[in-house]
């Protein structure tokens, strides 16, 4: 075929670009729409009788998957003439090969993710369509101008019926099949190991293993990838799993794969933007817009995705700064409240009380309190300038007489009149809060032994796993009454393991609170079987999950639950030895029950208010520095009338 030579009337060949085994490939234009395609022409002599099957399969093929932005789509089927048994008329991708590109050296970190997120976007579009490629390799692997890639040449796909889900025939470039192909039996995981072998190819600038080629078929059973440390970090454990020898090591499915692949490219993102986030001055900073959105779009996230993680980190960021500045509060609060007490103790009382008053205005914001606190403690130095610390009755007397005429009236009426000592009020009865606790699985009582917690936590069976865990149970108390201490240890490590197991198959089903529930009860048993270590890694779990199900609880404004959880969660991490984590729980709880108490306060459920007040009054207690909605909580309970 020639060079603006005219196909069929209507398409004028532009350039010839590469030739196979089978076909040539050309750039063409079509005239009537002026229109770019690409121009496969299938050489009669390639495609006898018998292979005529290969050729209605890939035109099969393509017809399932028309249109992907992942795939090279075939625009038309043209008859062939002459020495041309057909032409494909397909999308004309204007780019390079992969191959092309890699050999201009290996690929950066990012370009790969991108590239391989692409092939998995169309392999999942292929095998949901039952149609496994086999020829998955760089020359099949075509770069448009912005480095999209789209999978190319379904010459040798297979498609699956509905009776069989593996190929039996040895297809496909052997560089770049997977083990398996060569012995028959291998289904679309093949399709996704010759992926993970250009993905390495590409990020390293070399092949995972060397040699000809039946020495990499052996290195390939062996699972013997030469120089992982070659690869960027984040994608050795990934490119490991890929290339496993064993065919249930690897990703299943595409569509695993691919969500792997993503979770590095969002962990990837988040890393380059949290130190552009933490260089900068102010969230709303141009430049830092700027760049941010440069590095969504290097990384092709999509902008309400790449919004929710900047949000995240912008979030980390006030905390830590929050957390930085509050140390910095109580250390500085320390200093005054130290030297006050000294003062004290030397009986320099003013020198106590200038102490305490740099030590009030510190923790106060609102300037309007800060002058009224100014006065209060003006009045008191003044205060304690006219007497000293242990006034004599002369001293007294001497200030008495410098008092005004009718100043001193009113003094000396109040020393005269007889006073009563007021009768001790015994009939008031303020409100009690009752914190009502919806089922004993949610009990945890922080004072009680585990061996109590246990018991409480069995009375009430809710799912099918307890019957098995109150069987146990019931012969340990069994045990326990018998005085068979060892026996009673053995079967505690039991229903640790039992609990353990459970949380673990839940975690499968993403049941958050049944998780939970079940790593704590684990480190109940755990800890009454004296197994300290494995006590406190379920109690870590269980603080965990806690703190997910809090945070789910909390986008359903289900603010009590979430206020539970989090104390639940608060719970785990002080066994754990974890008091940071204890802290942020605690916090989080003082808000979402705050949260909670606002909303009844405002609906006139003044009792429901008073409640959560109280136990807001109890969780900051057991903060070191508690939250402003422990003061708020304080002012707000003040308004609710008490019975008397």
């Amino acid at each position: 075929m020639q060079i603006d030579q005219l196909i069929l009337g209507k398409y004028r060949l532009l350039e010839f670009l590469n030739s196979g085994g089978f076909s040539s490939v050309f750039r063409a234009r079509e005239e009537m729409t002026n229109r770019e395609v690409a121009i496969k022409a299938l050489a009669k002599t390639a495609y006898p009788a018998s292979r005529m099957k290969f050729l209605l399969t890939e035109f099969q093929a393509m017809s399932k998957i028309w249109g992907h932005r992942n795939i090279v789509s075939i625009h038309t089927v043209e008859p062939g003439e002459g020495d041309y048994v057909a032409w494909i008329v397909m999308e004309y991708v204007e780019g390079k090969s992969l191959h092309d590109l890699m050999q201009e050296g290996a690929l950066s970190l990012t370009d790969t993710l991108n590239i391989g997120l692409d092939i998995c976007r169309g392999l999942k579009e292929a095998h949901a369509h039952k149609i496994m490629h086999r020829d998955i390799k760089p020359q099949n692997i075509l770069l448009t101008t912005e480095k999209e890639a789209k999978v190319a040449d379904f010459s040798i796909a297979r498609i699956f019926g509905e009776t069989t889900e593996f190929a039996e025939t040895m297809a496909g470039t052997r560089r770049y099949m997977a083990p398996e192909q060569h012995y028959g039996a291998y289904d679309y995981r093949a399709d996704l190991y010759s992926t993970a072998l250009i993905l390495y190819q590409a990020v390293t600038g070399r092949f995972p293993f060397s040699g000809e080629n039946k020495e990499i078929d052996k290195k390939k059973a062996a699972g013997e990838i030469e120089e992982i440390h070659r690869c960027p970090e984040v994608l050795r454990n990934f490119l490991q799993k890929a290339l496993h020898r064993q065919l249930q090591e690897r990703h299943q499915s595409a569509t695993e794969m691919y969500e792997e692949l993503d979770r590095i490219r969002q962990d990837e993102y988040v890393k380059q933007a949290s130190q552009l986030i933490n260089a900068s001055v102010t969230s709303s900073n141009s430049r830092l817009i700027e760049a941010l959105e440069r590095y969504r779009k290097t990384f092709r996230l999509s902008l309400p995705d790449a919004e929710r993680m900047n949000q995240n980190l912008f979030f980390q960021r006030r905390q830590k700064e929050e957390g930085i500045k509050r140390e910095k509060l109580a250390t500085e609060l320390q200093r005054h409240y130290t030297l006050a007490a000294r003062y004290i103790e030397s009986q320099d009382y003013p020198s106590a009380l200038s102490e305490l008053h740099r030590a009030s205005r510190l923790s106060i914001d609102d300037q309007g309190v800060t002058k009224t606190v100014d006065n209060l403690f003006k009045k008191l130095s003044t205060a304690s300038a006219m007497l000293p610390a242990n006034p004599s009755v002369e001293e007294i007397a001497a200030l008495i007489q410098k008092l005004p005429d009718n100043e001193g009236a009113v003094l000396r009426s109040w020393l005269e009149y007889p006073r009563s000592v007021p009768e001790e009020v015994t009939d008031v009865t303020p409100i009690q809060p009752r914190i009502r606790v919806s089922g004993s699985y949610r009990l945890v009582i922080e004072e009680a032994s585990p061996e109590f917690l246990l018991d409480q936590v069995h009375s009430d069976i809710q799912y099918p796993h307890e019957q098995e865990a109150l069987r146990i149970f019931r012969q340990i108390q069994i045990y326990e009454q018998q005085g068979r201490a060892r026996q009673c240890h053995t079967l505690y490590r039991k229903l640790g393991r039992f609990y353990q197991k459970q949380a673990n198959n839940f975690v499968k089903k993403d049941d958050l609170e049944l998780v939970a529930n079940c790593y704590t009860r684990a480190r109940f048993a755990y800890t009454v079987a004296d197994k300290q270590r494995l006590a406190r890694r379920n109690a870590k779990k269980g603080g965990v999950y806690y703190t997910r199900l809090a945070r789910q609880f909390e986008l359903q404004r289900s603010w009590e639950e979430a206020g539970k959880s989090y104390i639940l969660a608060g719970y785990n991490h002080g066994y754990a030895n974890m008091p940071s984590l204890v802290e942020e729980s605690h916090r989080m709880a003082t808000v979402c029950y705050f949260n909670a108490a606002e909303s009844a306060h405002l609906s006139g459920e003044l009792q429901t208010a008073y409640d959560f007040y109280m136990l807001i009054l109890a969780i900051g207690e057991k903060m070191s520095a508690p939250t402003k909605m422990v003061s708020e909580a304080q002012k707000l309970m003040s308004e609710i009338p008490v019975e008397h």
